[in-house]
């Protein structure tokens, strides 16, 4: 079966999750899928599946030839290696799909360009306790403060050639710019970014993730200086509507990001994931007394 759609999977010390990821792709509704796993830390990652019990020649490896070289990085690796597939999608390697996540995306992406599902953030019991967006009766056009809203990732389903250069070579948020940058495309091609309202992309928050990691504030803030750097410099092909918005929301991220890095050395929160928890997303109103008190 020729394959519709490439599903990028980058892979870094993923043994435990990869497992859980390939079988969501095994369960979907639409076969016509081929998977590339792009294997981050030198792992022969179809033997890790294969113990599993896993087999399928829809699922390939390439290696980044690196270790630990960053999810945008292992993405860009496994889109170079797509070949003619017209539409790719991505999936991180301690996510999962729901069974009809192709089904229901491929349609809107065929129509409009590009689509998303609504992302359902599972704890580590699995229990879903958050989604990236409220909930809809229909899928609806995202306009930026969309992509920029949500402090949960979530990966469209794209026509290949919108990809462009793949994702940016930032520490951090590189998700959120290519986004953006998708976006920008779909307005001059006539086309749009959809999301579909239901939570069909379960990502998990697993031990040693990145807003469950210790290094999480240096991490964002190195991230927000080379995203501003960027936007500042007119490096990205934005839209000007969308870059205005982007430099606002990300010069934001940053001053509460340094509030979380606060929080966190004074023992008021665990970890990012934590901090967002008790803080709104980092949008609660109250925030911005505290801020102005510890400027």
């Amino acid at each position: 079966m020729t394959p519709t759609v490439a599903v990028l999977l980058p892979a870094y010390r993923a043994a435990a999750t990869l497992p859980r990821a390939a079988r969501s792709l095994l369960a979907q509704e639409r076969a016509d899928w081929c998977a590339v796993i792009a294997s981050d830390d030198g792992s022969d990652y179809l033997a890790v599946l294969a113990e599993a019990g896993i087999h399928d020649p829809r699922l390939r490896q390439v290696s980044t030839g690196r270790v630990g070289s960053s999810d945008h990085g292992a993405r860009n690796v496994a889109l170079a290696a797509v070949g003619e597939v017209p539409f790719v999608a991505a999936l991180d390697a301690d996510d999962a799909l729901e069974p009809e996540h192709l089904a229901s995306l491929l349609p809107l992406a065929e129509r409009h360009g590009a689509a998303v599902a609504n992302t359902a953030t599972h704890d580590e019991a699995g229990r879903a306790y958050k989604r990236a967006f409220p909930e809809a009766a229909a899928p609806f056009a995202m306009t930026a403060a969309d992509i920029l809203g949500p402090r949960t990732p979530f990966f469209p389903l794209f026509r290949r050639e919108l990809a462009g250069d793949g994702w940016p070579a930032v520490p951090f948020c590189a998700d959120v710019l290519f986004n953006l940058l998708l976006a920008s495309r779909l307005r001059r091609a006539g086309g749009g970014l959809y999301c579909h309202p239901a939570p069909l992309y379960r990502y998990y928050k697993t031990p040693g993730s990145m807003t469950n990691s210790g290094d999480t504030a240096a991490l964002a803030e190195a991230g927000y200086d080379a995203i501003l750097a960027l936007l500042d410099g007119r490096a990205l092909d934005l839209e000007p509507d969308i870059a205005a918005a982007a430099r606002a929301e990300f010069a934001a991220n940053r001053r509460v990001n340094r509030l979380f890095a606060r929080w966190l050395a004074e023992g008021r929160c665990s970890s990012l994931e934590d901090f967002l928890d008790r803080t709104e997303n980092g949008r609660a109103a109250w925030l911005d007394a505290e801020m102005e008190q510890r400027a």
